[in-house]
């Protein structure tokens, strides 16, 4: 879906509602271009399409449409984001390696929960830090 040189309702509205008897699980990181400020999200097909697999898909048992919670770091915030923000998709957001938010993630009160992202690096050196081990025990 995303390798279309433009995006339109019906690309979106076809992805999301791509064979929903056999797909337990959509998986999403990407959503409009926003500023923080801008509210923008899925155009009509593609609302019924995400709708329409929540109610129905899995036969009967529902679709799940996880997304990423955003992109835009600290300047954004996904609340503005229909997709993300949406009371049909769980929001999910990410952290790094050593237990900070990634520097990437957007706050917003629809997300879920958290996990693991792309590591910290460090500063002086630009090699990624190894802190699984705190994680592990």
């Amino acid at each position: 879906m995303l390798d279309q040189p433009y995006m339109t309702d019906l690309i979106e509205a076809n992805s999301m509602g791509h064979e929903p008897g056999l797909i337990d699980i959509y998986s999403a990181s990407w959503g409009p271009t926003d500023d923080g400020k801008t509210v923008d999200g899925p155009r009509n097909a593609t609302m019924r399409a995400i709708v329409r697999g929540v109610n129905e898909g899995r036969n009967g048992l529902g679709n799940i449409y996880v997304w990423a919670s955003g992109d835009g770091g600290e300047d954004d915030d996904c609340n503005c984001d229909g997709y993300a923000a949406s009371m049909w998709t769980v929001s999910i957001n990410s952290a790094i390696n050593d237990g900070q938010n990634a520097h990437y993630d957007e706050s917003c009160s629809s997300t879920l929960a958290s996990t693991f992202s792309n590591g910290a690096k460090d500063p002086n050196t630009g090699v990624l830090l190894n802190y699984e081990y705190l994680y592990l025990v």
